[in-house]
């Protein structure tokens, strides 16, 4: 559907004349680096790639859209087999449970993320509402498909202090996937005053809660819970996991922001697969809007 024609869709649908709506559309664009991309606190890229990303959103009145991407790596199988290897399992008892070559040759594909998403984002006084449908999308892996729900609120004082809660609902996290919650509490402030060079600074902070309705122990197969130390069993997570972040972020009025974070979550010690997919981690980030 053309823009136009889905700008005289959501006007009558909302009884906004067309006209108006049309001119006060905007389109945005943004693309940027990163030297990890870390998703509520986990680890998107295990070969710890880096990121790079990049999205366009089309607004209008109180309506928008979006798509944005990312490179993504979820293939651990090379760590798998160290170890397997270094693990003294008794292959050839396991692999007449599971075709092992077949389970190391057979990693995640996916390595390009793309989201879409939309809605709803009114204005009442201070705060502002957001509700919203998203949808994570891996062209090389369909299964890994999730589709979300979003509600969110954001109360923004005279000076700038925002706080924002959030909630997101999936009830499949990926094809016959658990359903899935995850609540978050947000706040940013400008730092008064202070300018490096033409950079305006801010500091941020996040708080955030993942619970799934299966826990990762029941994930796994009764015939090869043999087959699992015992230490790994001990720190599998159960059905939720907490993370946090703290930043630093310098921005321009020309588009260019730069930021700097810490992220970290509960499952710190956590090895899935030989890999710290839920370490602590310093990123660091460049961003370009037009």
């Amino acid at each position: 559907m053309k823009l136009k024609e889905l700008l005289l869709v959501t006007a009558l649908l909302s009884g906004t004349p067309a006209v108006a709506m049309a001119q006060e559309a905007t389109t945005s664009v943004n693309l940027g680096a990163a030297s990890s991309y870390q998703f509520r606190g986990v680890n998107q890229n295990v070969d710890n790639s880096g990121q790079v990303f990049g999205g366009v959103d089309v607004s209008t009145n109180s309506f928008y859209v979006g798509t944005w991407f990312s490179n993504v790596n979820f293939d651990s199988t090379s760590k798998l087999l160290d170890l397997i290897n270094e693990s003294g399992v008794d292959l050839d008892a396991l692999n007449e449970i599971i075709d092992v070559n077949s389970l190391i040759g057979g990693g995640s594909k996916a390595n390009l993320e793309v989201d879409i998403y939309g809605g709803f984002r009114p204005t009442i006084g201070n705060f502002t509402l957001d509700f919203g449908l998203l949808a994570y999308t891996y062209p090389q892996e369909p299964d890994l498909l999730v589709y979300e729900g979003k509600f969110a609120t954001t109360y923004t004082t005279k000076s700038g202090i925002a706080l924002t809660g959030s909630a997101f609902y999936s009830p499949n996290n990926g094809k016959d996937g658990p359903s899935t919650w995850y609540l978050e509490a947000a706040a940013s402030a400008p730092i008064p005053q202070v300018k490096l060079g033409p950079f305006s600074l801010s500091v941020n902070a996040s708080y955030g809660n993942y619970r799934s309705d299966t826990k990762v122990l029941q994930l796994i197969p009764d015939e090869l819970i043999e087959f699992v130390p015992q230490e790994i069993l001990d720190i599998l997570p159960g059905s939720s996991y907490n993370n946090w972040k703290i930043g630093l972020t310098a921005a321009t009025e020309k588009g260019w922001a730069v930021d700097l974070f810490y992220t970290d979550t509960d499952l710190n010690d956590l090895k899935l697969f030989g890999v710290e997919t839920y370490e602590s981690r310093v990123v660091l980030q460049l961003k370009k809007s037009f």
